[in-house]
């Protein structure tokens, strides 16, 4: 398994390339780099996820609205559920309005000279954070290759941002960096990756079961989308199966994470909750479980009635760090999953699993990483970049910023 803390591995046959099996990928650095501040001079206390994500993107289009006279507006044309966000700009960059198109493109260039900046703070150590330890900042130079997913990485936004930035990092002397736009932009590289973490126990059971195929469920817990997928594992190479095309798997669907619009503020260290809140940030818990555990139900019914066998493991990627001995605790969590953590007493895979056995799904066991990692993992390992070099980093650019660095 590999795990989100140095020293992690996972092993895979390679994905129909000869020369790319049973080499390891080696998971070097965690993947909170969300939080790396001194990105920008002028805005030292602005964080690598406050400059770079959908969220920020979001932020520029409605700033630049704001300096515009009413009947002047860009992104005000392109509201998503009535919000100027990462999408509108995305929308704006596709639309036949060629001034909207024109101004999407100069965020896009801003998105990427932030990047290009975090990545030069990470690859040179030039305005990192003092606390990191210099054996975590060195795990970020020599990059040979860097991978763009998440939300904002997918169709013409995703390669007009990742040619951006590959210029701006040439401005930087950083032009030897090879950028990718991910293979797995989405909740496909959560779930994928994820399974992935678990296939050596998947198999292990599958073996002693004398099975020759087996499938194993992936979720993908995201701050606006909650994703499932079934993944078939052939035992004969011990490898995952994926279908050609864009189709992953054998199933997959995604559902609303609940309240994904008013999970702020549980995070707060400082702070006394009252009970009202209190009592709200657990509901809000209890309905994204919920939701969880009937995603699980319905792959479970899908794997059935395409008669296969289905492990008893199931892997969850989760935003926030997990580390090698969390034993099923989430250890840092976002604020968008309130009373998720450790610290509230909080063991996120004991409690999923005591939820399906109430729904009548009994002995199974619930894995959970950190969706960087995941991701990370889905990319370096069945994307089309396994011999461009040997230093991997991902960035998943959704609504927030994940990512992981590590060694193929």
């Amino acid at each position: 398994m590999v795990t989100d803390l140095p020293g992690g591995y996972i092993i895979f046959n390679g994905n129909g390339d000869d020369r790319q099996m049973n080499r390891c990928f080696k998971i070097l650095g965690n993947g909170q780099i969300w939080d790396v501040k001194g990105i920008l001079s002028s805005a030292p206390q602005k964080t690598f996820e406050d400059l770079f994500s959908g969220r920020a993107l979001g932020q520029m289009a409605r700033e630049f609205d704001q300096s515009l006279p009413s009947d002047k507006k860009i992104f005000s044309n392109f509201k998503e559920n009535s919000k100027i966000t990462g999408l509108s700009v995305t929308n704006a960059l596709l639309s036949k309005d060629k001034n909207a198109a024109g101004k999407a493109l100069v965020l896009l260039r801003q998105l990427a000279k932030n990047a290009a900046k975090g990545i030069e703070v990470l690859t040179k150590g030039k305005g990192c954070k003092p606390d990191w330890p210099n054996k975590e900042r060195n795990y970020w130079k020599n990059l040979d290759v860097i991978i763009i997913g998440g939300g904002v990485s997918e169709n013409t936004t995703g390669k007009v941002l990742v040619e951006l930035i590959k210029i701006y990092l040439s401005s930087r002397d950083l032009q030897d960096i090879e950028v990718y736009q991910a293979k797995f932009p989405g909740k496909e590289a959560g779930f994928l990756g994820a399974v992935a973490n678990i296939r050596g126990l998947v198999c292990k059971e599958a073996k002693k079961k004398k099975l020759r195929k087996i499938s194993a469920i992936g979720i993908d817990l995201g701050r606006d989308e909650i994703g499932v997928g079934l993944m078939a594992i052939n035992l004969n190479g011990e490898n995952i199966i994926l279908r050609r095309g864009t189709y992953l798997g054998l199933f997959q669907h995604s559902v609303k994470t609940p309240y994904h619009f008013q999970r702020k503020g549980f995070l707060d260290s400082r702070k006394s909750y009252s009970k009202k809140e209190y009592a709200m940030g657990k509901d809000i818990r209890r309905l994204i479980l919920e939701k969880i555990a009937d995603l699980i139900v319905l792959a479970q019914a899908k794997a059935m009635d395409a008669g296969l066998q289905i492990s008893r493991h199931i892997a969850v990627s989760v935003p926030g760090s997990t580390g090698s001995t969390s034993n099923g605790y989430i250890v840092n969590s976002t604020d968008y999953l309130p009373f998720f953590r450790k610290k509230d007493g909080f063991n996120f895979s004991h409690t999923l699993e005591g939820l399906l056995v109430r729904k009548g799904i009994k002995g199974y066991h619930v894995h959970i990483i950190n969706d960087g990692i995941a991701a990370g993992i889905a990319n370096v390992c069945f994307g089309p970049f396994k011999t461009k070099g040997e230093k991997f980093a991902f960035f998943g650019v959704g609504s927030g910023l994940a990512g992981c660095v590590g060694l193929l």
